[in-house]
């Protein structure tokens, strides 16, 4: 793959969203002649009506159509610009941007509340400094029934999460939330151990501001929560406005970073592709990953060994 095969599958999308958007408005124009020519204030608000019956009948056609053409875009875009520059980065990399991070893998740690409406992509899984990880974008919504019985859906979470694995078994678990981070489910008992988790509070008046952290035994957490690495993690809850997660679960470490953004998309399709910017997006994009285990150390001997 190469950028030539990219601007190749994006000008194809753009040549089809050129004329489709031509069509939608020559009909807009045809109605609006129809039904303004005899001047009657009525027939304005017809126009409004019938304009938007055949903009939202249209919108569904035009996205149908372009499923095939769209997805060709995505995949050359990601092929070329995504892919590769994974490939620089981490080891033993699996790649896959139509495959996601399962909704049952997420909702089995208990502590993550995943929604009636679930959706994931970009799934990438590799090493970074000997630390496995993996990831994915996730969006989840939550469904609830207005006054007028209407339905509607909230989003609770638009990021990603990541999953880093280590070598050493954690007999605990801890989980240390950001106080703007909505997907989380408080926890209930340990099924393994029958335990349930207590709420922790640590010497750090502002560490407590920023976090609730729960754990099933407090001397335990206090073995991970050393003043340092509470520094580290208020400095990131910081960057992120607080919406964020940490769990120590089993032998991974699961990070939620619910910043509104879908990771690794390609530009709209009208403008011409700019390699260079786009390329620092996606080591944008790359530099989340490696900035937790950069800054948390999840390579020392403490999680580890």
């Amino acid at each position: 793959m190469n950028l030539e095969s990219v601007e190749t599958a994006r000008k194809a999308y753009a040549k089809r969203l050129t004329w489709q958007w031509g069509i939608f408005i020559a009909i807009i124009l045809i109605l609006a002649v129809l039904f303004t020519a005899n001047g009657r204030i009525q027939s304005v608000f017809m126009l409004f009506f019938y304009g938007f019956i055949v903009a939202f009948i249209y919108l569904i056609i035009m996205t149908l159509a372009n499923r095939t053409i769209q997805r060709n875009y995505r995949r050359a875009y990601k092929a070329y610009f995504v892919e590769q520059n994974l490939k620089k980065t981490f080891t033993d990399l699996n790649y896959n941007h139509e495959a996601g991070l399962s909704s049952t893998l997420l909702s089995l740690t208990g502590m993550i509340n995943t929604g009636d409406r679930y959706s994931s992509n970009d799934f990438t899984s590799g090493k970074y400094k000997d630390v496995a990880f993996s990831q994915a974008d996730v969006h989840i919504e939550t469904e609830y029934t207005d006054s007028d019985g209407d339905t509607h859906y909230t989003t609770i979470f638009r990021g990603r999460f990541m999953i880093f694995e280590f070598p050493k078994q954690f007999n605990f678990k801890l989980e240390i939330v950001g106080k703007r981070f909505h997907a989380y489910k408080k926890p209930g008992k340990n099924t393994k151990t029958g335990q349930k988790a207590e709420k922790i509070t640590t010497e750090s008046t502002e560490f407590n501001k920023m976090f609730r952290i729960y754990g099933q035994d407090s001397f335990e957490a206090y073995y991970i929560l050393d003043p340092a690495f509470m520094v580290k993690l208020m400095d990131i809850a910081t960057k992120h406005k607080k919406r964020v997660l940490f769990a120590f679960f089993e032998n991974r470490l699961i990070v939620g970073l619910d910043d509104g953004k879908d990771s690794f998309e390609p530009p709209f399709a009208m403008k011409q592709i700019d390699e260079a910017k786009e390329t620092a997006k996606i080591a944008t994009d790359i530099k989340t990953i490696t900035d937790f285990v950069d800054q948390l150390s999840l390579d020392r001997k403490l999680f580890t060994k």
